[in-house]
């Protein structure tokens, strides 16, 4: 997470809505279309920028967004996004806009927001000029997913002597959080990256700032929220609010066994957005990285960035749900373990300097499909020492 990883190729991915988009962005296709009210070819060109979101949870209320520019201006008399089902029947988001001028410059339509049944739809932008034709655009799917089962919680297992891959031997137990209670234990976590309130982001990837409001415990488990709310940082704005902590100035450790449980978000079997559980040091990248968990254009991964060092791994199979994400970090070695099993080890540019914690949930060019609202759980965090 400490800069755009090397390592990470965005892979394609179908056309979903907002609310799950591609990362990062409302779905772009730079797709154009020629149109004039008479048909003259020489009428203005109003080209779709992008139009969300993709996918859908049925009973869930959403907006659409839709951004379009033209070759030079021209006055809409309304801006709209329609829906059609498989009938064909006009299911439309409300609160079409009235007058609109649209120019190079861009114009960006936001409607009200409504909720669909499960099942896929037809949606398209389109504009309506002052002669009363409309203009539509082109089209992409949207799906809507059934309403999501509660998963029952697992029974917690305890805590044991050390990690779950080695539970016995001479660990010591140097830092845990089981997250009870109904809030953050501030003399642990920040909920921040070099400061409080809204901050970051860590990358310059990430199209999402850091807010502390996103961060809460209930139910026994941390909650990070990411949200599709407009956001600003760092002198930019950006189209998501996500949420990170971290144990910066509060523990740290240097070789030994860290091993979180936790959920992350998920759309249609990927992992969604770009969720991570890692560590670092406080000169990056001389003190090296660890990412025990990163979600990566839908895939868990796990990785070890250093000084001319990046390598990782992004194991086969489905890691939605509870799974338990750790690794064991020795002199010269660090050995990377999903649900107690060992999936990857690095030996090459691995430093001993000292670590701290880092947990956050955000977007950008790098993650998997968006999902907003959308929770990466955790139910616990345990360091160890021998």
């Amino acid at each position: 997470m400490g800069t755009t990883p090397r390592h990470a190729r965005p892979k394609p991915r179908s056309l979903r809505i907002g609310i799950l988009v591609t990362a990062g962005a409302v779905t772009t296709a730079a797709l154009s279309l020629a149109t004039a009210a008479s048909g003259d070819p020489s009428g203005p060109r109003v080209t779709q920028l992008g139009l969300g979101p993709g996918y859908l949870t049925a009973g869930q209320r959403a907006s659409a967004r839709l951004e379009i520019t033209a070759d030079r201006c021209v006055t809409a008399d309304r801006v709209t996004v329609a829906v059609r089902d498989g009938a064909g029947r006009n299911l439309d988001f409300p609160d079409a806009e009235s007058g609109v001028r649209l120019c190079p410059s861009g114009h960006t339509f936001t409607s009200g927001a409504r909720e669909f049944a499960a099942g896929s739809y037809t949606m398209f932008g389109s504009w309506q000029d002052t002669d009363g034709v409309w203009h539509p655009l082109p089209s992409i799917t949207l799906k809507v997913g059934a309403t999501p089962k509660t998963e029952p919680e697992p029974a917690r297992e305890p805590g044991g002597g050390g990690p779950s891959w080695e539970p016995s031997g001479a660990w010591q137990l140097r830092f845990s959080d089981e997250f009870e209670g109904d809030s953050l234990d501030t003399s642990k976590w920040n909920t921040g990256w070099f400061g409080t309130g809204v901050t970051g982001p860590v990358n310059s990837a990430e199209d999402a700032c850091y807010d502390a409001r996103n961060v809460g415990v209930s139910g026994g488990a941390l909650h990070l929220r990411l949200t599709g709310e407009d956001s600003s940082c760092k002198g930019k704005a950006r189209r998501h609010t996500g949420a990170q902590v971290n144990t910066m100035g509060t523990f740290s450790y240097s070789y030994g066994a860290v091993e979180y449980r936790a959920r992350v978000p998920s759309a249609d079997g990927e992992v969604a957005n770009w969720p991570a559980l890692w560590d670092t040091g406080e000169f990056w990248p001389r003190d090296g990285e660890t990412d025990t968990m990163e979600g990566l254009s839908g895939e868990v991964c796990s990785y070890w960035h250093a000084t001319d060092t990046d390598r990782g791994h992004c194991p086969s199979g489905d890691l939605t749900g509870w799974h338990t994400f750790g690794h064991r970090w020795e002199p010269g070695k660090i050995t990377w373990f999903y649900d107690g099993k060992p999936v990857h080890t690095q030996t090459s540019g691995v430093v001993g300097s000292p670590h701290y914690l880092v947990m956050q949930n955000t977007q950008g060019s790098f993650g998997g499909p968006t999902l907003v609202p959308a929770d990466l759980q955790v139910d616990w965090v345990r360091v160890w020492t021998e």
